[in-house]
């Protein structure tokens, strides 16, 4: 029962720390940035996010911040960057693109210092050849700057997507789905990330076939641009596609806890060919915002609160119009329930003030907040759209699942997947016992009278999870460390 109690006290102890500002940092386009640490955004340009031989890119980013609203690290889907804004070890070379329209960073559930980053290819020169990977990066490495795992780097997950990712959380309220649609295909993928990793794929076939109908005058991938979105609450995503003929506007019906994805609902029924890119929910659950560019610079709401489907599809109302441009592209919900817009090649970013109110009294102001001399280019950071995220403090001395020395203590490797040494500081050879608990708060091994400064952990019958570690003394017990077997 003492045991328990401490698993108890521990990980109440952990989620007390969780908090929402892991999406307070943003950095997109030209060394454009927004800053939303004091509630409203302030433009920063201290970002690496740029490409000089393609204008104003980075097109698809992701940022992730600490429960602090602290900066850890961010992705351009090709380079990591750290929090000092230099490329992380091993941060190079990435097989995603930076003119994909989405990368994604997801932490590792039940883990404080990895996190998965997802890439997805372009249609642009490499013509979605590299498909969609991950790389993991340890962020207490590098004196807790970051370093990208050689071993966990450009993993293939599925070739030939369209350039689109999002995660929702699981029903559990601790894992992860994160969700792409296969190119020339009619296929999405829900890949589960759990605290071994990926461990299950569910393959829904339902809506339109992702392909570039009118391909003898354009690119056969184009049609591979434009975002795809949960909602807040997980329950539906939406998924546009972007230049082409076939204007695939359509939103769905997600399972969190099977992954399936079902009740395809088309709300783009005109007749025009135009590109879609840009869409996401209002934080409330009840709209939907969709951008449109090429022939038609509009932006479009949709009211899901009758759920009635030909309700929704007549609900649709312009919002917003640019009679001819410049361009409608990306646009992402922000921690302070505001919806920002990216406007190509513009130094400044549109807002919708009011997301949750029907037509326009959702309040779009253009040219909201000045970026400060740099620039949008297509799109703006990937978010987990309900900033639920399970990562916690930066601090790599005193995190509970640290891979370097904490109190003496040194786990390694973390996760473990054969063998790992528990290595502590034991210069007066004083007699330890290490206890190694399952998530149940049950001793699954022991080592007693352990006089070395070492030990060596052996997988043994002990399926993969999560394990705490305590060492104790005849005068005193150590903190409990995290961990992982996978």
């Amino acid at each position: 029962m003492k045991y328990l109690i401490i698993l108890f006290v521990l990980t109440i102890s952990v989620n007390n720390l969780f908090g929402q500002n892991q999406g307070n940092i943003w950095y997109f386009g030209n060394h454009a940035g927004l800053d939303f640490s004091t509630g409203a955004p302030v433009s920063i340009s201290d970002g690496e996010t740029y490409n000089e031989s393609i204008q104003n890119h980075s097109e698809g980013t992701s940022v992730i911040a600490d429960s602090s609203g602290n900066l850890l690290f961010y992705t351009n889907g090709e380079e990591i960057w750290n929090r000092n804004h230099q490329v992380m070890p091993n941060g190079d070379n990435l097989l995603g693109h930076l003119s994909s329209t989405q990368t994604l960073i997801v932490p590792m559930p039940q883990n404080t210092n990895l996190f998965y980053v997802f890439t997805t290819d372009a249609f642009y020169q490499s013509e979605l050849r590299n498909g969609l990977r991950y790389s993991v990066v340890d962020i207490c490495q590098d004196n807790g700057s970051g370093d990208v795992l050689l071993n966990e780097k450009n993993i293939l997950l599925i070739d030939t997507v369209a350039e689109k990712l999002t995660a929702v959380r699981h029903s559990n309220g601790i894992d992860y789905w994160v969700i792409t649609h296969k190119y020339n295909s009619d296929a999405f993928y829900s890949y589960l990330l759990t605290s071994v990793g990926i461990s299950d794929t569910v393959i829904t076939h339902v809506g339109s076939v992702h392909k570039d109908y009118c391909s003898a005058t354009t690119s056969p991938v184009k049609a591979a641009l434009g975002q795809l979105k949960a909602s807040p609450d997980g329950s539906k995503i939406v998924c546009v596609n972007g230049q082409g003929c076939n204007n695939i506007s359509e939103l769905f019906d997600f399972d969190n806890s099977t992954g399936i994805i079902s009740n395809m609902l088309n709300l783009y029924t005109d007749n025009i060919a135009v590109g879609l890119y840009g869409a996401t929910f209002s934080p409330d659950n009840s709209k939907i915002y969709i951008s449109s560019f090429i022939n038609n610079y509009k932006i479009y709401q949709y009211d899901l609160s009758s759920s009635v489907p030909s309700t929704i599809v007549n609900s649709k109302t312009v919002v917003a119009n640019h009679a001819g441009g410049p361009w409608y592209m990306g646009m992402q919900l922000a921690p302070d329930g505001k919806i920002y817009i990216a406007i190509r090649n513009q130094s400044s970013i549109a807002v919708i003030n009011n997301p949750n109110l029907a037509g326009t009294s959702c309040n779009i102001i253009e040219a909201a907040i000045s970026l400060n001399g740099s620039f949008c280019s297509l799109g703006l950071p990937n978010f987990i759209d309900n900033f639920d995220y399970s990562n916690t403090s930066s601090d790599c001395v005193t995190g509970i699942n640290d891979e370097k020395k904490l109190m003496g203590i040194h786990i390694f490797p973390n996760p473990m997947s054969e063998t790992s040494i528990i290595q502590f500081d034991n210069s007066n050879n004083t007699p330890h016992t290490i206890l190694i608990f399952n998530s149940y708060g049950e001793i699954v091994q022991t080592f007693s009278n352990v006089t070395d400064n070492q030990v060596t952990l052996d997988k043994h019958n002990m399926p993969n999870g999560l394990y705490l570690i305590q060492l104790k003394t005849e005068e005193e017990v150590s903190t409990t460390f995290k961990l992982i077997i996978k």
